[in-house]
């Protein structure tokens, strides 16, 4: 079974326990504001510009149809009109241009995990799949975990909790830790922010407390947003209303990511 896949990152610290290989899935059903990894969220591969590449060869603006390029002592890219045709990709010489995802098999994804497996043995890590929001491709997702499962690794899933409740039930007897986001309990302010009601978010997490997953809940502190002192403790109380022994780990705000909008060709929010 085949996937749409942004990246597969290895030896990475931040994203479960121990060492592990993170794989990011595409497609997110949330238009967060702040959002550090866009490339992931649509559900179809979109044109990357990598400017560290270009040569300015001007290729890129002779084949567009779109008119997507132009020449100002450098090649700028915008988005607006682009149809994703992909021909810029296929005439860049330098591999400038890239698609955002790519499709990957189960199987090629675990030939790749596998080979650090010596590290998660040592570390208690495994394999962690991320996004965008990873359960948007449930039926790929199950697959993975399945075969990861009979591999004997650790398996972590960094959801938003905005999935079907029932693609949550199905998977999740064989999920190890769940990384849950929760950007804020007053559902208003969850819109204002994020675009979508909060409502499914937090009774998947009633679910998952229920069902006694382990749980880790995180929490972006943005600025003037999320790590207002209100939206903090409400956070903190509703977690503690369904299990005061959950781990809720603060994640600092970091606007490293606004160039990946410059090369997504879409202005930027973070700053």
């Amino acid at each position: 079974m085949y996937g749409l896949i942004t990246n597969i990152q290895r030896f990475s610290v931040h994203d479960g326990p121990g060492i592990r290989t993170t794989v990011f899935l595409s497609h997110c059903p949330l238009s967060c504001e702040w959002c550090h990894n866009p490339e992931t969220i649509k559900g179809f591969p979109e044109v990357l510009h990598y400017s560290d590449n270009c040569i300015g060869c001007k290729k890129c603006i002779e084949v567009c149809s779109k008119n997507c390029f132009s020449w100002k002592d450098k090649i700028e890219f915008r988005s607006d009109s682009c149809d994703q045709c992909g021909v810029c990709i296929d005439n860049c010489p330098v591999s400038a241009l890239k698609w955002t995802s790519n499709k990957y098999s189960s199987d090629t994804i675990l030939d790749e995990v596998m080979r650090d497996k010596v590290y998660f043995d040592i570390s208690g890590g495994g394999i962690t799949l991320s996004g965008g929001e990873p359960l948007q491709q449930i039926e790929f997702c199950y697959d993975l975990v399945s075969k990861a499962k009979n591999l004997g690794l650790h398996v972590t899933v960094d959801t938003c909790g905005y999935v079907p409740t029932e693609s949550l039930i199905r998977i999740m007897p064989l999920i190890d830790l769940f990384l849950y986001d929760i950007k804020a309990v007053n559902d208003n302010l969850h819109k204002k922010y994020t675009g979508k009601s909060n409502a499914v978010i937090l009774s998947n997490f009633k679910l998952l407390c229920e069902s006694a997953r382990k749980i880790i809940v995180r929490v972006p502190l943005i600025p003037g947003k999320t790590n207002r002192k209100e939206n903090l403790q409400q956070i903190t109380s509703f977690v503690e209303r369904y299990n005061k022994r959950i781990e809720i780990n603060k994640i600092p705000f970091n606007a490293l990511a606004a160039h990946k909008y410059g090369m997504l060709g879409r202005r930027s929010h973070l700053s």
